[in-house]
């Protein structure tokens, strides 16, 4: 995944930046897993049965090269007469003097089908990330007169070969051009054989680098003089080409460091051209089942038109075969082999390691003995990590980045994985244990993504590491905080970073064993569970490493399990067995079958959709754990509340900077905005499974959350979020929040908004989150269709609890005749803003304002009977209002505050009436 740096990352947290995946996303929309992702494969026409694994075109081309050739032609000896030769799956030529690269195109590989994998070996480290695996697609070699394109071929759409409706779907779909090169000699005499320059296919901004950020007014433009093909490569399977592209600014902006001058940056990418992995025909597209978490590969296939869908899924797998079939237990035939990148620091080599091998468990429990290897790349290698035959572990810098990918690449036609690489920021461990600062928007994290994911391709989206960082951070704090400090160097230190690092590898490596998240995964352990470090130690803080874990803290005074997963979780066993449990080609089909019918629980990134108002499910969340999510976010806030005491009392040692202070402070408020994001999802939500009929509990896939469940929610946040207590802060803690004074590459201290910590801001925009989540158009909706989910005689939640508990929350001063607090006017005026658009002329983009993003496409309208209960809410508040400024004791911001409120309602619900309705 092309992964943007800082500047850019704060764009997109703000909703104004689409993220960036492989190139053909990049010129349609900037993807996300940043944990960063996996590479989601093109799959184009090609009439062939749906279960070929290399199919080869009918046209040869050979009839073509015997095209004439004119006198004046140059031979092929000729041409490449100087060039050092260089032969493998094509031979290419080398002319170091002229710069210039020639591929030699032989007869039988025209019109054949070859993958080209696409890598951003090196990035800028402002706008891209180094490493990023980008496109990989079929493409042939085609002629066309005196010229040679290169065309990325079409495998979406398929039916058998020589019907009507192949040659229909045939006829249907289009290829692509990437590039095209005039041919630079006459045949080779006895191969017959032509010469094309290389250049003319791969210097080009085929990521659309200049195009992405023109569209954010960065006005880089791809400058083809400058730009040149590095050293080319090529091996019996594969050739690598490595392309510098240059692009020019005549308009920069200035820099903050990591491009040196604005005018000018570079990247180098990795273009592998190879065969489309063969495995000796033993390799067996696996089936998708939708009740298990994999990558996927998939097509259209028109062959049968009584299929119950054209759709073919295959799930993303690797080829693995034991050495032995007869026995219980061997080593595979080929091992998935990682080599650790020589720019792994040493210190964290065996976290890294242990994060690999740690899957072999789930291997042996299907009889596969040493699935995965782990090798260390020398110091004085010659080879490349980008070279498409290596896995690779890699630390790349980013300066300000917190993330992890684990990508892999797979085989368009049966989903075969062939090639992996995973990167992990180098500011990983600094963030560990010290949040980064946040200046311009100290809570962003998770839920500031929200936005994004109505547009992102979220079954690729990887946040893991940001969020882990944050997670470890404020573990960090809060035992330091208990110990009365936490030297990094000590014995508890270091194992502590060790094993969050174990924990973030072994995530991204399932990732490129094909496993996507389980956001249901964390929910699997009681509290008194997690506090048992002899039951974690044997079945882990989470059933899956898939999930987004966070710390496992325990409360002060409360016995402390392992803090990560030190093992796989039973989700993972599952996974993996459906995966690459060997069958039989007859057993296959009931062998998986019986796997796929324990239905462990499972829900991915689009039951859980982040913090957006589709997810309806309030255990399938990022960053919860824990059988009870409401008493794990209150256990959270509680300990926030420590964190903060402590620092008041004296955190700092003497000569320490008051900046700790600032970030312990965001540490402990963000504790606040994610479980204001999380746990309004149990208002108004539905229990989603993906059971089949007849799986063990034969459970239905819905069932409504219980209205004491909705209350409880209800009540966590009329306490914790909109209570009149639930953001105390002493004057002398406020009073020890600067931020950083010292200046960076990008002058932060010049353009930072605030000096003062700005608490009003933050603590209204933890609010917000939880308020646009109830009042959410999608949220509003459910909540009206709520009560027909419940079976006959179970008490129900309706939409108008849900308004009436949360309005009597937040205006309880106004019922009292009491003066209310700065913070508690400023959730008030939001609440009244929600009413007011419900009851307004256009509600649908009233309330998306509200929210303050814009309104996705499609987005629904809330109900009448929201608009209808608003109304309610705003005449009874009128009421209250005219009451407690009778009564004669508030103050007189109070008085303002209110006096303002019931102008607006009046306004609204009897307009013309005048300014204030008395």
């Amino acid at each position: 995944m092309l992964v943007f740096s800082t500047k850019l990352r704060a764009l997109r947290l703000s909703g104004s930046l689409p993220d960036i995946s492989h190139p053909s996303d990049v010129k349609t929309q900037m993807q996300s897993h940043l944990c960063i992702l996996a590479v989601l494969g093109h799959f184009l026409l090609l009439a062939v049965p749906a279960a070929a694994q290399t199919p080869a075109l009918s046209a040869s081309g050979g009839g073509l090269l015997a095209a004439a050739v004119r006198e004046d032609e140059k031979s092929f000896d000729e041409v490449v007469r100087g060039y050092r030769a260089s032969q493998g799956l094509f031979t290419v030529y080398t002319n170091l003097e002229e710069n210039r690269v020639l591929i030699e195109i032989a007869p039988e590989q025209f019109e054949r089908l070859f993958l080209c994998n696409v890598t951003l070996e090196a990035g800028d480290g402002l706008y891209f990330d180094s490493g990023a695996m980008l496109d990989n697609f079929p493409f042939i070699f085609k002629r066309v007169g005196k010229r040679i394109q290169l065309i990325h071929k079409n495998v979406y759409y398929r039916a058998e070969t020589g019907t009507p409706i192949g040659r229909a779907v045939e006829r249907a779909v289009s290829s692509s051009i990437v590039g095209s090169a005039k041919i630079e000699s006459r045949p080779h005499p006895e191969r017959k054989s032509v010469l094309v320059d290389l250049s003319s296919f791969f210097v080009q901004d085929y990521a659309g680098v200049a195009n992405a950020l023109g569209r954010h007014k960065i006005d880089f433009a791809f400058d083809r003089n400058e730009s040149y093909l590095g050293p080319v490569s090529a091996f019996p399977l594969n050739v690598e080409i490595e392309a510098v592209l240059h692009f020019k600014n005549n308009r920069p902006r200035g820099t903050d460091g990591r491009i040196a001058d604005g005018r000018s940056m570079q990247h180098r990418y990795r273009y592998s051209l190879s065969t489309l992995n063969e495995s000796g025909g033993s390799y067996r597209p696996r089936p998708a089942d939708d009740r298990v978490g994999h990558f996927l590969t998939l097509h259209q296939d028109y062959t049968d038109p009584t299929a119950e869908t054209p759709y073919v899924r295959y799930i993303n797998r690797w080829h693995l075969e034991k050495a032995d079939p007869s026995a219980a237990l061997s080593p595979p035939k080929q091992p998935i082999v990682f080599w650790l990148e020589r720019t792994v620091p040493l210190e964290y080599r065996e976290a890294v390691r242990e994060g690999v091998l740690l899957w072999n468990r789930a291997f042996e429990g299907i009889g596969i003995q040493g699935a995965l290897e782990v090798r260390q790349q020398p110091d004085d290698a010659e080879w490349d990590p980008a070279d498409v035959r290596y896995n690779t572990v890699r630390w790349i810098v980013n300066p300000g980045g917190a993330y992890a990918v684990g990508p892999a690449r797979a085989n368009p036609f049966t989903g075969q994985i062939y090639d992996a690489d995973i990167r992990i920021s180098a500011d990983l461990v600094r963030y560990l244990v010290r949040e980064r600062e946040d200046y311009v928007a100290p809570l962003a994290g998770p839920a500031a993504l929200t936005p994004l994911l109505t547009r992102l391709p979220v079954s690729q989206l990887c946040q893991f590491q940001a969020g882990l960082a944050s997670e470890a951070a404020f573990g960090w704090s809060v035992l330091a905080a208990r110990l009365g400090g936490l030297d990094p160097s000590a014995r508890e230190a270091k194992a502590y970073i060790h094993d969050a690092i174990r924990a973030l590898v072994a995530h991204e490596v399932g990732h490129t064993l094909g496993l996507r998240h389980n956001f249901r995964a964390s929910a699997a352990h009681t509290h008194t569970h997690l506090h048992d470090r002899s039951r974690t130690q044997k079945t882990g803080v989470s059933a899956s490493v898939m999930d987004y874990n966070p710390v496992n803290l325990a409360p002060r005074g409360k016995p402390q399990g392992e803090f990560w997963n030190s093992g796989l979780g039973e989700y993972d066993y599952w996974a993996i067995a459906y995966a690459y449990k060997p069958f039989e080609a007859t057993e296959e089909s009931v062998g998986l079958a019986r796997i796929a019918e324990r239905n462990l629980p499972y829900g991915t990134d689009e039951d859980a959709f982040g913090f957006d108002a589709r997810g309806i499910d309030p255990v399938t969340s990022p960053f919860d754990l824990g059988s009870d999510p409401i008493r794990f976010y209150r256990e959270r806030i509680e300990m926030a509340g420590e964190l903060l005491a402590t620092a008041e009392r004296g955190y700092l040692r003497k000569g320490e900077r008051y900046q700790k202070m600032r970030r312990l402070f965001s540490q402990a408020l963000r504790a606040h905005a994610t479980a204001a994001a999380s746990v309004p999802k149990f208002v108004g939500g539905l229990y989603h499974r993906r059971h089949h009929r007849g799986d063990a509990g034969d459970q239905l896939p819905f069932e409504p959350v219980s209205a004491a469940r909705q209350h409880e929610a209800l009540a966590f946040l009329g306490r914790y979020i909109f209570g009149a207590r639930a953001f105390a802060f002493s004057p002398s803690l406020l009073n020890q929040l600067p931020p950083e004074r010292f200046e960076d590459f990008s002058n932060t201290p010049f353009y930072i908004a605030r000096i003062d910590y700005p608490v009003h801001d933050q603590v209204l925009d933890i609010q917000k989150r939880a308020l646009g989540r109830l009042y959410h158009p999608i949220a509003l909706q459910r909540l009206a269709d709520l009560p027909l989910h419940y079976p006959k005689g179970q008490p129900r939640f309706t939409l108008a609890d849900m308004f009436s508990n949360v309005r009597s929350v937040i205006w309880e001063e106004v019922a009292r005749h009491q003066s209310i607090s700065s913070f508690r006017r400023n959730l008030q005026r939001a609440h009244l803003a929600q009413l007011l658009a419900l009851v307004g002329p256009n509600p649908q983009a009233a309330l998306w304002s509200a929210l303050g993003i814009a309104a996705a496409s499609g987005a629904s309208a809330p109900p009448e009977d929201a608009a209808s209960l608003a109304r309610a809410d705003l005449t009874a508040l009128r009421t209250q209002i005219r009451r407690a400024l009778a009564a004669g004791k508030l103050d007189a911001l109070t008085r303002a505050h209110l006096d303002a409120s019931l102008a607006r309602i009046t306004a609204l619900i009897e307009p013309g009436s005048g300014r204030s309705g008395d």
